[in-house]
């Protein structure tokens, strides 16, 4: 844990919510499989997907876009764009069998946009400039 004490406390929630989005997206074909009632649980519905989804990326839009200005590394931004555009591709593809290849696939591409973000910082020799 002494890595990411140098995150912020919204980039670690932010970076919680990503790495949640991918777990669930991961166990659902498990749970549906093993526990077919545990399906019309709250946990399992497309409204909680969405909520997963929808704070995932407007924290991660919001961090990483802040961080873009500051040290104009675009890296974070195109695995971003990544995990948008499976978003945009799993929608448009409708219920299909994937769905959690998909989920996946989006919680990896924020979280890798995340740890690039966390290089490229750890690695700025640029000084915060604090106001008095």
């Amino acid at each position: 844990m002494k890595r990411y004490r140098h995150f912020l406390p919204i980039e670690k929630m932010g970076l919680f919510f990503s790495i949640a989005c991918a777990i669930h997206c991961m166990t659902l074909p498990i749970f549906l499989f093993f526990a077919p009632y545990i399906a019309s649980s709250f946990a399992f519905t497309s409204t909680f997907e969405w909520i997963l989804v929808s704070t995932s990326f407007l924290l991660a839009i919001i961090l990483l876009f802040q961080d873009y200005k500051k040290h104009r590394k675009f890296l974070p931004m195109i695995y971003l764009a990544l995990a948008v555009l499976v978003k945009v591709v799993e929608v448009s593809l409708g219920k299909n069998p994937f769905e959690w290849a998909f989920g996946l696939l989006l919680g990896i591409f924020i979280s890798v946009a995340y740890w690039v973000n966390y290089q490229h910082k750890v690695a700025c020799t640029c000084k915060i400039k604090r106001q008095a």
